[in-house]
């Protein structure tokens, strides 16, 4: 078997479609896992600073000296104080509704925007739920921030000092991937989960499609003709119920079987027994037939006697051809196969049909396009074939006409056989119909020839030498039959001249 077939075969097994889903599955909820452990990472990181330096701005607050005003040349030189030891940090005035109106980042940035106040309100709490997010003035998007009660400017205005702490997230975030061993820890720990999870998945669905794989072999070989097998299955699952289910109908189809053969058998005998009783009185009315023929006879007895003559015939002949069909068929008849000379053997047979082939006017040859026309076959079967073949190609080819035994290479172990005939043709539809039993064509029928029996057993006799027929005709052109047969295995040394 071909790598491709078996890489075909492997895909398209239960354990190869269950893997992949089951894989499928593992990246998505890895990947999954992955992403949410990230982003509550990113979440943990925020939380982490939020919660670390959530009382910056009170510690801020009395720093800026925010009463002399919010730009006040103290207030700024404070903030430009604070910035140079921290340039990380943003630091914004609020109003008590959250609109900015003290900025300290550049060019003022963020001024006149708002704040909510519910993330202000939320922080300010008691147990706030870190992290808590609001819309940061000048990035506009979330962050964490660190927020505390004011009062500004001489009239004393309450307010809010609102500090940004997200500037450092991204950096904290890196450092804490870098540095942090608990991360790593998680990470390898997730790792190895992950593949030992792997591994008992594959594990196990090995072992379940295992049992399926066995049962499936079992009914294959079944299908192919092995009767006695039974499935192994014991476990009391549901695939131990169909082994069992399949072992009861094995067993019923087994003795079915067996009932068939014995009665195919007790039939065979039975014809062959009527087809040996009939031969003898047909004989003998054929004898005194050809007794009568002798004496003289008026116009209307005459063809009488003729259509007894030649209806008797047909009957021996049908006769003949039932009691090869018989043997051929014996059940459990072994196969003989020996090394012979196919070309010897149709000539043999083609001289068994000269007579009716130069009453008839009819020219018989052989073929041989081959070095060695050596075979392994069952002679006898071969014989009964391939004279059933040539009898059928002489009944249907006029006078004038040819049949020709043609011997050619197939391939390297074959050889193609075929019986050729100039003759009436057969009609393509009947084509497919023709080597059933008892099967006349519509010229055979018209024509009173034939016995529907002759490319029946030629097709008995290939079947059990597994080959088939291949039949190629045209009405009116002729019919080409062909088959197979395996070369000879010769000994170099026995063919070698000298």
């Amino acid at each position: 078997m071909s790598l491709g077939k078996t890489l075909r075969r492997t895909y398209r097994s239960l354990f190869a479609r269950i893997v992949f889903v089951y894989l499928l599955s593992m990246i998505a909820l890895s990947t999954t896992t992955t992403l949410v452990a990230v982003d509550q990472f990113g979440q943990l990181g925020r939380e982490w600073l939020q919660r670390n330096q959530i009382d910056m701005a009170h510690h801020l607050a009395p720093v800026l000296q925010l009463d002399d005003g919010v730009y006040s040349p103290s207030t700024l030189e404070a903030v430009e104080r604070v910035m140079t030891i921290n340039p990380a940090l943003s630091l914004y005035v609020l109003d008590t509704d959250g609109t900015v109106v003290g900025a300290y980042a550049h060019d003022r940035c963020g001024l006149d925007r708002r704040i909510d106040r519910d993330a202000i309100d939320e922080l300010l709490s008691d147990m706030p739920m870190l992290p808590v997010y609001a819309d940061m003035p000048c990035r506009g998007d979330e962050g964490v921030f660190s927020v505390a009660p004011i009062t500004y400017g001489p009239q004393h205005q309450s307010g809010y000092l609102l500090v940004q702490l997200e500037a450092n997230t991204d950096v904290s975030m890196a450092n804490i991937w870098q540095t942090s061993s608990i991360l790593r820890t998680l990470l390898i720990a997730g790792c190895v989960a992950l593949a030992l999870t792997l591994a008992v998945g594959l594990a196990l669905f090995a072992l379940l499609t295992r049992r399926f794989s066995r049962l499936t072999r079992t009914v294959q070989r079944f299908a192919e003709g092995d009767y006695r097998q039974r499935s192994p299955e014991s476990i009391d699952d549901e695939i131990g119920r169909v082994g069992r289910a399949f072992n009861d109908m094995a067993a019923t189809i087994e003795a079915q079987v067996e009932a068939l053969h014995d009665t195919d058998r007790q039939r065979r005998e039975l014809i062959a027994n009527l087809s040996h009783e009939f031969r003898t009185p047909m004989t003998s009315l054929l004898g005194y037939a050809k007794q009568l023929d002798h004496r003289s006879l008026d116009d209307e007895t005459r063809s009488g006697l003729d259509a007894i003559r030649a209806n008797v015939e047909r009957m021996a002949q049908l006769a003949d051809q039932l009691s090869q069909m018989s043997r051929a068929n014996i059940a459990g008849r072994p196969l003989c196969p020996s090394t012979f000379s196919f070309a010897e053997l149709a000539n043999d047979i083609l001289g068994k049909f000269h007579p009716r082939a130069l009453e008839k006017g009819i020219k018989l040859r052989v073929e041989n396009q081959t070095a060695i026309a050596e075979v392994s076959a069952d002679i006898e079967l071969i014989d009964h074939a391939l004279t059933n073949m040539v009898d059928n190609a002489i009944t249907a080819t006029n006078t004038g006409g040819t049949v020709s035994i043609r011997i050619l290479e197939f391939d390297d172990a074959r050889l193609k056989i075929g019986v050729r005939d100039t003759g009436v043709g057969i009609p393509k539809k009947e084509i497919p119909l023709i080597s059933q039993r008892f099967y006349r064509t519509t010229i055979g029928r018209e024509r009173g020839e034939g016995t529907g029996l002759g490319l029946a057993i030629v097709s008995e006799v290939l079947k059990r030498h597994e080959s088939q027929l291949v039949i190629e005709s045209k009405p009116g052109k002729g019919t080409c039959i062909w088959f197979t047969l395996p070369k000879a295995i010769l000994d170099e040394r026995a063919i070698r001249p000298g």
